[in-house]
């Protein structure tokens, strides 16, 4: 069925795989009220039109194929499906009001989206709901949420998102994997709660809070790269159990990556120019009550510690080097266990080790220069324990102080 350039008022009952083809944008379906504009009960496949006005631009069930259409001005959303499979290419939707879905998909549903575009304040551009949903080449600007997730599985790839205002991606339960995503602006960049997530190359861009937040979730995050973030730091993770390959964090306030309980590999990062508003954070790892393991870590010009271990964490460090932590290279407190071998503290504003409330420090092949509070300071009170093994540079131990085992010869 071809139509010609032209507008025509709705609503519209599609019959079952028809096939409808427009003229371009100049071949309008439009609708008004409450209803959606086309209805689309056992399938359809649309091409090179527009849909314009109504409650919902498409509702449909069955097998539903969208090509080079454009959505726009619609109260509630421009396609909703609780049934079938939808196929979505070169389509562009445009937000109509603030609670406003660009794609709905629930139930039973499954979707892909591909080489398409999300534009305007969309309360949610993709919104999948215990579906199966592919997205690839998509580009969102101004969606409060870009994707909001619930259970489900979810795949991103070569997606941006930008100017929206809460998470940019959000998913609770479920899978979501992410390839090439980036997010500029937005509360937070990526955020996740109880999900498995796998991401290699992800973006976080001026998050206003704070670039990637996982809550009870686990899963696998290589080359994620947060550059400038807010208040909650470049990366949380509260009761997650994550692996972290190639993170580079530049210019986050507050801290590089927090661990709240839960469990951390992280492999091959480096943290730049962390800074701390409020004047009592900035470190590069901020560790509590967590199991951590980190292998090449580089953190440099820190307004707070290099690492932190506290609350009964216990931290593993093999070859990392922290440069410029203005409070102290590694500082272990509240029970906190820092172990660490092929360690570099340099240009420390404190001193390059603290250990208190009970902190313990083990250290082999330490290398410390230009330190400006010495080598180790330590509480000694209660159980505070700091053991040295191979020491280069500064080799003075620091206050002669009980706990503190001096270098080995």
């Amino acid at each position: 069925m071809h139509l010609a350039p032209g507008r025509y008022p709705g609503p519209f009952v599609l019959p079952a795989s028809v096939e409808l083809v427009g003229a371009g944008e100049s071949s309008v379906l439009a609708g008004e009220g409450a209803g959606p504009v086309v209805r689309a009960p056992e399938g359809v496949t649309v091409r090179s039109l527009g849909v314009q006005g109504g409650a919902w631009g498409l509702e449909a069930a069955g097998p539903v194929r969208l090509e080079a259409v454009r959505f726009g001005g619609q109260e509630e959303g421009a396609v909703r499906m609780e049934a079938g499979q939808l196929a979505a290419a070169g389509c562009a939707f445009e937000a109509g009001g603030e609670r406003a879905v660009g794609v709905l998909l629930s139930g039973g549903a499954r979707g892909e989206v591909r080489e398409s575009s999300f534009t305007g304040a969309f309360r949610r551009g993709v919104e999948a709901r215990e579906v199966e949903l592919e997205l690839e080449s998509v580009r969102f600007r101004g969606a409060v949420t870009a994707l909001y997730q619930v259970a489900g599985r979810v795949r991103l790839r070569h997606v941006t998102v930008g100017e929206g205002r809460e998470a940019g991606l959000f998913a609770q339960r479920g899978s979501l994997r992410l390839e090439d995503v980036t997010v500029t602006g937005h509360e937070y960049g990526l955020q996740t709660v109880e999900t498995t997530l796998e991401a290699r190359g992800f973006t976080s861009v001026r998050a206003v809070r704070a670039g990637v937040v996982l809550i009870g979730s686990r899963g696998e995050l290589e080359e994620t790269v947060v550059l400038g973030s807010g208040n909650y730091g470049a990366m949380l993770l509260v009761g997650s159990d994550l692996v972290l390959r190639g993170v580079r964090v530049d210019g986050a306030d507050e801290y590089g990556i927090s661990v709240t309980r839960g469990r951390l590999r992280l492999q091959h990062a480096v943290m730049t120019r962390l800074t701390s508003r409020g004047g009592d954070s900035g470190d590069g790892l901020h560790l509590r009550d967590a199991e951590v393991e980190v292998e090449g870590l580089l953190v440099r010009n820190v307004a707070g510690v290099g690492v932190l271990g506290a609350q009964g964490s216990r931290v593993l460090l093999r070859d990392v080097s922290l440069e410029s932590c203005q409070e102290a290279g590694v500082l272990a407190e509240t029970l906190g266990r820092v172990t660490a071998e092929g360690l570099v503290v340099r240009g420390s504003g404190g001193p390059a080790l603290s250990a208190m409330e009970n902190g313990v420090l083990r250290v082999d092949a330490l290398t410390a220069r230009e330190n400006a509070a010495g080598l180790v300071w330590a509480d000694c009170q209660g159980g505070t324990e700091v053991m040295l093994g191979r020491v280069t540079g500064q080799d003075t131990p620091g206050a002669e102080v009980d706990c503190v085992a001096r270098p080995s010869p």
